[in-house]
């Protein structure tokens, strides 16, 4: 284990690098400043996009923290257009998916990988700092951007709980003063299309609307190597409607419709081992399907399970900003959602039915902050409030006709669907307050506190989803207390027992609170590098979790997590400000993380639960250069190094191994992460540029669970992406050709172990051309 002291040391060390570059880099400013305006236009080039990551407009190389910003452009040469694809861009941060589609981010290590509706993630997703309270409604995010900000460590201060990793926020173009259009197409491989567009324009001297469209059509890239049949065509389309109005200089509403529907196909995991639980009760046709060939584009599902989803997302926000005095500013964010899902997929990578299932579910969430900023002399200061309240409803239906555990009792029908659902209702109240305090012209002091009020409730239960299971449940009531059910179990009706072993619906709740906290002191050289070191904690709130659960016990809570962070870095501004050189150092001490780990059920085996970890930590090292050396020439290189660890844990992995898990790896947590992204564009007439680019991104091996064992290892891969094209001077005008994964290496996200074991895996060689207008 890393002890403190060593962790100090780490912080310490990067600190003291820090002040060994900051020396020359000042002498480099120093003789720089006889030199014209030449440099300075260079300087203003090299990564000095302005963030508002501290609820303030700062330039990104002055946050005292580690944050990734790309700009709107950026993201469109890149092809960076779901949340999924940030991942190849901003090191530290891995993406993959829960068994049934949920999204999971995990930066630094920090992550929850959990399919549950209600789950309270670790990384919180904002789009103009509207929380998207849960992971699930994050796929449409990424729609016409200004920039997107990935800050990294505890954000809980300013972003409130479920923020323990970091916090990604989407930031929409908005409307200006000039009217604007631009539309975006772009063709690749398998027939996918996408198109997007936007409309900008001053309706009046004081309102102003932009409204913005997506479609993605097509792509069925996956291919059965049992039978002839495709998968993997998207149909989704977005949308936003964004109006701001300033009524007098000192009074600004912003209103902001969106929404968005996919009717996309799902993906089929790859078949790579045949596990039953119950191996004396396997069927043999099953235990016969072949196991997929290492191809990405290989895959097999029940025909008779459609592997489609029907989701939906509609929000209205309006935030209201009024300019008190000329040093305080009142801020009102009022936000609304609903989401609507209906999926069905395959879980077993199989043509038969072993587990395909039906995930039909809603969610509702109200959102409300009320927050003052303001300078007074040195100091600036933020005081904040908010609320929020969010209803989740969902049904997990499973179809079991072919899995070896099916049968409950010999002689009665055998299990053909295991249901469950639950509803759970969560309310939020906080309040927070953070101040920035400069105690010398180079030095400042930074302060924050939050303190949260979480309540929530649930009430579910395993279901008779077939109107024939209650029959069984029926004879184990008798079997293990001697008599039959107090009330005999109905058709349809809950099956799940209770500590009486009666079958019963489960109702229980869970309130907790939580202080988050953050310190830091910043030092400013004249050149403008900075040198800072912070502490903070965090805490993610607990849930219950929507599993399959014959008893009570497997819809027990898991609790509250926190997370203790220490870090210390540096941005260097070097070369005449031409490179631009950020790193740092970091240690985390956790205490209850919680997983989706796995309990011994009493009828039907190992069954998935969520539980917590008493003590872990990390720590690690990271760093990004953003060079410019000549005009037209862009280099993003970026490293991330991450050591997790259990310290504390006995209990179940994901393939059913009970034992004490000290020493092993956090779940999919690469121990190395590397990002190189090159673009050099030059002219080639006095009206167009060429552009050529490349991007690559590495990650080593990982796990989906603890223990590392290797039927559910994720292997170290390396991805090479490539760009070029031409562009008019003016920017109005842009064609390019791009490959994706050129090499073609084979990959996967995740892996998984039922009565099968299977991996999700990632797209193989796409290639295409994308076009780009603007007026």
């Amino acid at each position: 284990m890393m002890s403190k002291g060593v962790a100090a040391r780490l912080c310490a060390g990067v600190t003291y690098i820090a002040l060994m570059a900051a020396a020359p880099a000042m002498a480099q400013t120093a003789e720089a400043d006889g030199d014209d305006s030449a440099a300075s236009a260079r300087a203003d080039n090299a990564g000095e996009i302005i963030v508002t990551a501290q609820r303030r407009e700062q330039s990104l190389n002055s946050v005292p923290m580690s944050i990734t910003a790309i700009g709107g452009d950026q993201l469109v040469s890149q092809g960076i257009s779901t949340v999924a694809d940030l991942a190849k861009i901003v090191p530290g941060l891995t993406f993959t998916q829960s068994q049934i589609a949920t999204p999971v981010y995990t930066i630094r290590g920090v992550g929850f990988y959990e399919s549950t509706l209600a789950a309270s993630p670790a990384v919180s997703v904002y789009v103009d700092e509207v929380p998207l309270p849960f992971a699930i409604l994050t796929q449409g995010a990424a729609l016409d951007l200004s920039r997107v900000e990935v800050l990294k460590g505890p954000q809980g201060t300013l972003y409130g709980q479920n923020a323990t990793g970091g916090a990604i926020n989407y930031i929409s173009a908005k409307p200006g003063n000039d009217f604007e259009a631009g539309a975006d197409a772009s063709f690749g491989r398998f027939g996918a299309l996408e198109l997007s567009g936007f409309v900008s324009a001053p309706v009046t001297d004081t309102l102003g609307v932009r409204l913005s469209a997506r479609i993605d059509e097509g792509g069925a890239w996956q291919q059965n190597y049992t039978r002839d049949d495709k998968l993997g065509r998207a149909r989704r389309i977005a949308g936003r409607a964004l109006v701001v109005w300033n009524p007098t200089d000192t009074l600004e509403f912003t209103l902001n419709l969106n929404g968005w529907r996919d009717k996309s196909d799902v993906q089929a995991p790859q078949l790579t081992a045949h596990t039953p639980y119950n191996p004396a009760g396997a069927y043999p046709y099953v235990l016969a399907t072949p196991l997929a060939p290492e191809n990405a584009r290989a895959a097999n599902w029940s025909a008779s399970t459609p592997m489609r989803r029907d989701d939906d997302f509609y929000q209205a926000s309006l935030r209201t900003d009024w300019d008190v005095s000329d040093d305080v500013r009142l801020t009102s964010i009022t936000s609304w959602l609903e989401f609507n899902t209906d999926a069905t997929q395959d879980l077993d990578a199989t043509q038969w039915r072993q587990l395909d299932s039906y995930t039909p579910g809603s969610v509702k969430s109200f959102f409300q902050e009320l927050r003052l900023t303001g300078t007074s002399g040195d100091a600036r200061w933020i005081l904040g409030a908010n609320y929020s309240h969010d209803k989740a409803s969902e049904q997990q239906i499973l179809f079991t006709n072919d899995l070896s555990s099916n049968v409950i009792i010999p002689g009665l029908p055998i299990l053909t669907v295991s249901a469950v659902f639950t509803n759970q209702k969560v309310t939020t109240y906080a309040g927070y307050a953070n101040v920035e305090y400069d105690l010398t012209p180079n030095l400042t002091a930074q302060g924050g506190i939050r303190y949260t009020r979480n309540e929530r409730s649930f009430d579910g239960c395993g279901y008779d989803g077939d109107g024939t299971t209650y029959l069984s449940f029926n004879v184990l009531t008798e079997l293990f207390t001697g008599a039959p059910p107090i009330t005999p179990i109905p058709a349809g009706g809950c099956l799940t027992f209770s500590p009486e072993f009666q079958p019963s619906l489960v109702v229980d709740e869970l309130k907790q609170d939580n202080i988050s906290w953050r310190g830091g002191l910043t030092y400013t050289f004249d050149n403008r590098a900075i040198v800072y070191a912070n502490i903070s904690r965090g805490w993610k709130a607990g849930g219950f979790p929507t599993v399959p659960a014959s008893s009570f016990t497997g819809f027990l809570p898991a609790t509250q997590e926190s997370l203790l962070a220490y870090e210390a870095g540096f941005k260097l501004p070097l070369a005449d400000r031409t490179l631009q050189f950020n790193a740092a150092g970091f240690y985390y001490d956790y205490k209850d993380k919680q997983v989706r780990g796995r309990i011994l059920d009493p009828i039907f085996g190992l069954l998935e639960r969520l539980v917590n970890i008493p003590t872990s930590h990390i720590y690690g090292v990271e760093a990004a250069i953003d060079w410019r050396p000549v005009d037209g020439l862009t280099a993003n290189l970026s490293g991330t190094y991450v050591k997790s660890r259990i310290d504390e844990f006995t209990g179940y992995n994901g393939t059913g191994v009970f034992a004490d898990y000290e020493g092993s790896a956090f779940p999919f947590t690469p121990k190395w992460q590397a990002t190189a992204d090159v673009q050099y564009k030059w002219p080639v007439s006095d009206r167009w540029n060429a552009v050529i680019g490349t991007n690559v991104n590495y990650n080593s091996a990982t796990n989906s669970t603890f223990g590392d064992p290797a039927i559910l290892r994720i292997n170290a891969r390396t991805l090479v992406d490539v760009r070029a094209g031409v562009e008019s001077e003016d920017g109005k005008l842009r064609v390019q050709l791009w490959g994706r994964n050129i090499f073609n290496e084979y990959y996967w996200n995740s892996t998984f172990q039922a009565d099968t074991a299977w991996r999700m895996a990632g797209r193989p060689a796409t290639y295409g051309i994308s076009v780009g207008w603007r007026y």
